[in-house]
């Protein structure tokens, strides 16, 4: 009975490695074949540049040794006018360095001639409406540097785009270019904006010549942000005339933080009241404000 088992035992076993051999005839690739295979070598393939590409790549570099080639390679793109445009457009906006993507920019400013070439802004304008989000902001910047006013027709398109960036670029060609039109449209939008865009919003507003409507960014002294607090400063102090014209709007009753805004801003205004009014409201501050103050503006 043991014996039988045993004969039976080995005939499996027999059977199993007569299967294992038939199936290592059939695929006769070895572990040993599989780790020792040497690797294919690695065979690097320059990407293929166009005439264009490598002008471009040349005047864009940084390199002081390469300055002759920079200069040259940039005075062919300038000649181009048109053909580089259009080659910034389809192949230099997205995918590059931020040194490539400032000189995208400073090609631009360099074509215009400061708005004695119209092309730049064509090529701006016909771009636009085709672009992502992310473009249509990069192009409206480099609108804003053309240093032609035309651009600004465009700009205006886009001020009440659904991106905040591609608002905030829009209304940055407003202050690039002022223009008696540009102090309503930017008072109008203050109350929907709010951090930077509304920073840029009162840059662009403070670079409008005879703004009469600094009223309406007083409020802006209690912002939670101080560039915008900043910025609200600078516009009344230029635009007030004499400071007893702003002296009567102060509130009655200031906390500390606001009374030290007022402060700030009589200071930058002209008129001898602005420094009587400054003088008289210090000694009503905290005492760590009044030091603050007095090391700011050299008060004795």
């Amino acid at each position: 009975m043991a014996l039988g088992w045993i004969a039976e035992y080995i005939l499996r076993m027999r059977t199993g490695l007569a299967v294992l051999a038939a199936i290592a005839l059939c695929c006769p690739v070895t572990a040993a074949t599989s780790v020792d295979a040497p690797a294919p070598a690695f065979k690097f393939t320059p990407p293929a540049l166009t005439r264009q590409d490598s002008l471009f790549l040349a005047a864009a570099t940084g390199e002081p040794r390469f300055q002759s080639i920079r200069d040259s390679a940039q005075q062919i793109l300038v000649a181009e006018d048109t053909l580089t445009l259009d080659y910034l457009i389809a192949k230099r906006l997205t995918g590059q360095t931020p040194r490539q993507r400032h000189y995208v920019e400073t090609l631009f400013k360099a074509v215009s001639d400061s708005g004695r070439r119209p092309w730049p802004v064509a090529r701006l304008g016909a771009a636009l409406p085709v672009s992502p989000d992310s473009v249509k902001a990069q192009l409206l910047h480099i609108g804003s540097e053309l240093g032609d006013s035309a651009f600004l027709k465009v700009a205006r398109i886009y001020l009440e785009a659904d991106s905040a960036e591609v608002r905030k670029n829009a209304v940055r060609s407003l202050g690039a270019y002022p223009s008696p039109a540009n102090a309503a449209i930017l008072v109008t939008g203050l109350e929907k904006t709010h951090d930077l865009e509304l920073a840029e919003r009162l840059w662009s507003l403070g670079r409008q010549e005879g703004f009469k409507e600094w009223v309406k960014v007083l409020p802006y002294l209690k912002d939670a942000n101080l560039y915008n607090r900043e910025l609200a400063r600078r516009i009344v102090a230029a635009s007030c005339v004499d400071w007893s014209n702003v002296e009567k709007l102060a509130p009655a009753d200031m906390d500390d933080d606001l009374r030290l805004e007022w402060i700030l801003m009589a200071e930058e205004s002209p008129g001898l009241s602005a420094k009587i009014w400054v003088r008289k409201n210090v000694p009503l501050l905290s005492p760590a404000r009044m030091k603050f103050i007095g090391s700011a503006l050299r008060l004795q």
